[in-house]
């Protein structure tokens, strides 16, 4: 990975089936792994500990909760309160809070790089608003 060099597998030909957002990583012996996020999670926990929905307990530069993916209506968003003690970034940006994933969003905790896919995104912009002066 780190992004573009994705296997196409028989579990990411059935996350793309089934629709729903998904992240794609590689685990500590270089295996893509697929996970897929349903309509019936709302939350999953990141980090080194075992009790972490995707642990990334071979990645020393990830801390044991790093962050957490929360959906909020249909879109699933990255937040990182503090919880890391390395940050966690999107895109390179690091992430302050809270920040909304975008289908083909760069993920990284540590030194793991995700892709975040959600396949029917609706890529609309909201328009900021002019302020009269």
């Amino acid at each position: 990975m780190p992004g573009d060099q994705i296997e196409d597998t028989p579990e990411l030909a059935a996350a793309r089936r089934r629709g729903d957002p998904y992240i794609v990583y590689r685990d500590a012996h270089e295996r893509q792994r697929v996970l897929s996020l349903p309509d019936t999670w709302d939350r999953i926990t990141i980090g080194r500990g075992m009790g972490a929905d995707v642990a990334l307990t071979w990645d020393p530069d990830v801390s044991r909760v790093h962050a957490e993916l929360a959906r909020l209506a249909d879109d699933w968003t990255v937040i990182d309160d503090g919880l890391s003690r390395n940050g966690t970034f999107v895109n390179d940006a690091r992430v302050e809070g809270r920040r909304r994933l975008l289908d083909g969003d760069l993920l990284r905790c540590g030194g793991t790089v995700m892709r975040f896919h959600s396949p029917f995104q609706v890529g609309d912009e909201t328009r900021a608003v002019q302020t009269l002066q």
